[in-house]
């Protein structure tokens, strides 16, 4: 008879639940450390391939209770990270074969044999057959496994997030419920802007949410200033909500003059308000290994790439789904070790080739705000 491992998944994030879910939906039971309680506040805006995320994780997001969505592109929706997240979350709280455990900072990781040893912050530990990092680009599990190659480069810009409530505005944004992405560039920068369901679910006019990512290759300075970068531009932190209050005078000031009429107002609102505005500085990672023994990474910790590509999270789900299926296909005394590295080898020439893609982006956008402020201070 096969014995389920005892396997431990660091990070409960969306990828993290994701993979969950995956492996409860073909029998193979988890256990998931979070380091946060259950989250209300994430990113904004998700592109998702429903069909995609229901083949993942044995549940489909259309029927009741329904993720919130608007129509993206081709096979794609939209939806916000909250609305994702607690779906997510629901879902693993009323699945068998999930355990999961929130509070728990892993602080530390040590192969002991045949275990993998994980020592918390309160100075509890937990001892697995198998470590999966779901847990974000500054990932410990990937430290541990990749010592080599642990930080993520920086893709020289950052990105200004928003998600504002319809309500707020003066008047609501001309753009249809069931509207794709507007994407536009003005003097260096770039938009992305989408019309997305009310914190209810709605996407009744003016009880929508607008959301907005605004690329922006003017921060370096910033960025050094605040320790960020490494001398050899790798990411050391991100700016999340500590954004200084003349940097978000100098983006409101700027966001009339960029941006079109329909989208200005949702995103001057939004980078006024602490509590909204969120900035990140772009970090791009193409993995050396994906699993190495009895550790093993998915989704942001093993491989980070620009919003730009519209891929991220979806790269997450497959990551998730593959994983889970070669865990669920072990065959009977083989270690989880062994399952990891099938893993690997089904994923790291894809996660590889879509980082060259992300990078290749990333270096195309660089090139043209260069070129535009070369331009612009010029006149």
């Amino acid at each position: 008879m096969k014995t389920p491992p005892h396997i431990v998944i660091v990070g409960g994030s969306l990828v993290g639940l994701t993979l969950a879910l995956a492996c409860a939906a073909r029998g193979v039971p988890v256990r998931v450390l979070e380091r946060s309680a259950r989250r209300v506040q994430g990113g904004d805006s998700l592109s998702i391939n429903l069909n995609t995320l229901a083949a993942a994780v044995g549940h489909d997001p259309r029927s009741k209770p329904e993720l919130p969505v608007v129509r993206a592109y081709r096979d794609r929706v939209l939806t916000t990270w909250p609305a994702l997240y607690a779906w997510l979350y629901d879902r693993v709280s009323q699945t068998p074969g999930i355990t999961l455990e929130e509070g728990r900072t892993v602080t530390e990781i040590n192969e002991r044999g045949r275990h993998v040893q994980l020592m918390s912050s309160d100075g509890s530990e937990v001892f697995a057959d198998a470590v999966i990092g779901a847990d974000g680009y500054h990932s410990i599990v990937r430290r541990v496994m990749v010592p080599e190659a642990p930080l993520a480069t920086y893709a020289g810009y950052v990105v200004w997030r928003g998600l504002v409530d319809e309500q707020v505005l003066s008047r609501p944004v001309d753009w249809p419920t069931g509207g794709g992405l507007w994407i536009e560039f003005a003097e260096g920068h770039r938009l992305v802007a989408a019309v997305l369901p009310g914190r209810g679910g709605s996407v009744e006019v003016g009880r929508r949410q607008v959301t907005f990512a605004w690329f922006d290759a003017h921060q370096d300075e910033l960025l050094q200033r605040k320790g960020l970068l490494t001398q050899e531009r790798r990411l050391v932190g991100t700016l999340g909500r500590a954004i200084d209050p003349g940097v978000r005078a100098a983006l409101a000031a700027l966001a009339p003059s960029l941006w079109p009429a329909r989208w200005a107002e949702a995103v001057t609102v939004g980078v006024r308000s602490p509590e909204v505005l969120t900035g990140a500085p772009i970090a791009e990672y193409r993995p050396v290994r994906l699993a190495q023994g009895p550790l093993a990474i998915v989704g942001d910790a093993a491989h980070v790439i620009t919003p730009m590509t519209g891929s991220g999270f979806a790269a997450g789900v497959e990551d998730a789904t593959v994983l889970a299926q070669m865990l669920a296909g072990r065959s009977a005394g083989e270690p989880a070790s062994a399952a990891l590295a099938r893993y690997q080898g089904a994923r790291l020439p894809d996660v590889r080739g879509l980082v060259a893609h992300s990078e290749r982006l990333s270096a195309e956008y660089v090139r043209y705000a260069t070129a535009a402020r070369a331009m612009h201070a010029d006149v």
